[in-house]
């Protein structure tokens, strides 16, 4: 006798049977647990590196590649894509479901020692990125003002930013959007050339001219100033 014909044949016991199917699948929907945000870990993770003054092209050849090769050899890695911009590198990789992420950047961390030494010498450190659910900002303000960009900026960090930083349970707080002041420098390729100069070496004297330091302090009578 089929399954089939047994269930119409016994209608009390089929009906039984669906009834205890039922009050399982409501007892079981009671007892699972509900998140707005819950702790979900990706299977990926994004390798940054910066190389100052650089060429996509440079890039490509003294970064991207070199740390390609190396980092393909991590363990239960599932695909590795990478992009050269100008002055930066982004190497992704995407390791098979089920791996402990924790334990793969810890294998990327260790792969990103060994490839260190054939990198550029004005090569910045690599940072790695884990992306998760914490990852996620929940609250998301846009503010405009006829204040000027950095007085707002200022007024944001001190007035908004730094007490919602104080609240627990609080991961940390940024404030985005106002322009950065910065300096541009423009290099003239005949110039370079005639002068034997690259834009790497340019850019590396400006790196180390670039420096914040004490200057001591003066003594005058009865008070001190700082330099």
């Amino acid at each position: 006798m089929s399954l089939y014909s047994s269930a119409v044949k016994k209608t009390i016991t089929t009906a039984l049977c669906f009834v205890a199917i039922v009050i399982i699948g409501l007892f079981s929907l009671s007892r699972l647990s509900i998140d707005l945000l819950p702790d979900i870990e990706t299977n990926t993770i994004m390798v940054m590196t910066a190389y100052p003054g650089a060429s996509a092209s440079d890039i490509e050849t003294n970064v991207t590649k070199v740390m390609e090769n190396t980092l393909n050899t991590v363990t239960n890695l599932k695909h590795i894509t990478s992009q050269s911009k100008e002055n930066l590198s982004i190497v992704t990789l995407e390791f098979e479901y089920g791996t402990d992420i924790d334990v793969a950047t810890n294998d990327v961390r260790d792969k990103l020692d060994i490839v260190e030494t054939s990198l550029p010498d004005n090569v910045e450190n690599p940072i790695i990125f884990k992306f998760g659910t914490d990852d996620i900002p929940i609250l998301i303000l846009s503010v405009t003002a006829e204040e000027s960009m950095p007085a707002l900026y200022k007024i944001l960090d001190d007035k908004v930013a730094n007490p919602l930083k104080r609240i627990g349970g609080v991961g940390s707080v940024s404030v985005t959007g106002a322009p950065e002041r910065e300096i541009q420098v423009y290099c003239d390729p005949q110039k370079l050339e005639a002068y034997n100069l690259t834009v790497e070496g340019i850019s590396g004297i400006i790196a180390q001219e670039n420096l914040n330091t004490p200057g001591g302090s003066i003594d005058k009578r009865v008070t001190q100033k700082s330099i």
